[in-house]
């Protein structure tokens, strides 16, 4: 697969006196708390591609921009949004939020073709449409990457999965599903349950995802990242990438084999600060643990006064 080429994006920067204009929910939330955006640099890109309309939202920590590159597709996502602030201050660099506008929907409206999608649709789900014939969407988010530095997506997801029993939907979950449903409960292929889980992580929805390359298999130090973040109670599942369906994740996998990527997974729960707390502890394991996947490690992390 064709990597996109490469567009430069055109951000404009924020005035702190508008962001109420930019009609971003996650921002309304945190708007009115005193502190919340202090040593933040917020700008905006506004393009349309393909027949959807979009409106990212590029934060930056002023004061530490070589940090992670955290990455939050899903406007639906409360947690993950708040977990990315908290890192962000924490650890510095540059985040990069999908915004659809006051209402917060996981799709974006529009008419036309998602990602690798062959049909027209109504909808664009942000996290299905990476891929060379997206360039502007594609390039707008991954052209902030810094060398050096890895990527953190940050997802939130309800609990269960599409044939649990119990009402649950999608596949995002630790176990296998085939075996679930025979009354066994084991990991799914390439998964691996945490040594001594504690709450809050010890929760089948509740993983890190670092994808592969099917072609490649996992690498020394991916293994040894999964070990190290498994002792430390986390579940990790290696997503095995052949054929790209439109995610971040498999775009990475197939087409940039120079960033370390992980998505951290969190139960949407009706207290945002829940799932931000468990993002939080797993991403702060992985910025110590993992540190050899990016060869720089991060040290001495620094808070936005």
């Amino acid at each position: 697969m064709a990597a996109a080429s490469a567009i430069a994006a055109d951000w404009r920067a924020v005035d702190p006196a508008q962001l109420q204009a930019l009609q971003d929910d996650d921002i309304e939330r945190h708007r009115s708390k005193e502190g919340s955006f202090d040593g933040l640099e917020i700008s905006e890109t506004r393009f349309s591609e393909n027949g959807f309309d979009w409106h990212l939202l590029r934060f930056a920590n002023a004061a530490k921009s070589d940090g992670p590159f955290w990455v939050v597709p899903h406007d639906d996502e409360n947690a993950a949004f708040d977990a990315m602030l908290a890192g962000l201050r924490k650890y510095g660099g540059i985040a990069i939020v999908v915004n659809t506008g006051p209402s917060s929907s996981r799709r974006q409206a529009g008419a036309g073709v998602c990602g690798v999608r062959t049909a027209a649709s109504s909808g664009c789900d942000p996290n299905r449409n990476f891929d060379a014939r997206t360039p502007l969407f594609t390039n707008a988010i991954l052209g902030e990457w810094k060398a050096g530095r890895p990527i953190i997506a940050l997802h939130t997801n309800g609990d269960g999965f599409s044939g649990d029993g119990a009402g649950g939907r999608g596949d995002i979950t630790m176990l296998d599903a085939r075996a679930f449903l025979s009354g066994e409960r084991r990991a799914r292929q390439d998964g691996y349950f945490a040594i001594n889980p504690v709450p809050p992580l010890d929760d089948p929805d509740v993983y890190a995802i670092i994808p592969y390359h099917s072609a490649k298999g996992i690498s020394r130090g991916e293994a040894a990242c999964r070990a190290a973040l498994n002792r430390k109670g986390i579940n990790v599942w290696h997503e095995r990438v052949g054929k790209s369906d439109g995610s971040l994740s498999n775009y990475v996998a197939l087409n940039r084999p120079e960033i370390a990527y992980i998505n951290f997974e969190a139960q949407r729960d009706a207290d945002v600060s829940v799932g931000a707390e468990v993002q939080q502890i797993m991403f702060d394991a992985y910025l110590v643990e993992c540190s050899a996947l990016w060869n720089q490690p991060v040290a001495n992390p620094t808070m936005v006064r």
